[in-house]
């Protein structure tokens, strides 16, 4: 990591424990379930979570599950207003709690 992401991630990038109770993966929630946005699982490469933050799926945002494609993936997500499309591997990577 460069010298300057590696100070971003650690100062924004919540890591989360998705065993924590009351937390899922992002991928798991079910269709019109809501989740508020707790962090990021611990991965060798956080450029992904990096990305995810930066497109708004911060610590302590609600976001929806809208639908899945008929080969489950990917999924539509509500947040801030708008409509998210994310791989389920991408979705997998952020932990929220169930609302």
């Amino acid at each position: 990591m460069t010298s300057v992401i590696a100070p971003l991630c650690e100062r924004c990038l919540d890591l989360c424990d998705p065993e924590a109770a009351g937390c899922i993966a992002m991928g798991a929630l079910g269709c019109g379930q809501r989740g508020v946005v707790a962090g990021f699982r611990a991965e060798e490469d956080m450029t992904v979570c990096r990305r995810l933050f930066d497109l708004g799926f911060a610590q302590g945002v609600e976001v929806e599950l809208v639908r899945r494609a008929p080969m489950r993936d990917p999924l539509v997500f509500r947040i801030a207003g708008g409509e998210m499309l994310l791989r389920r591997r991408d979705a997998d990577r952020i932990v929220v709690r169930v609302a």
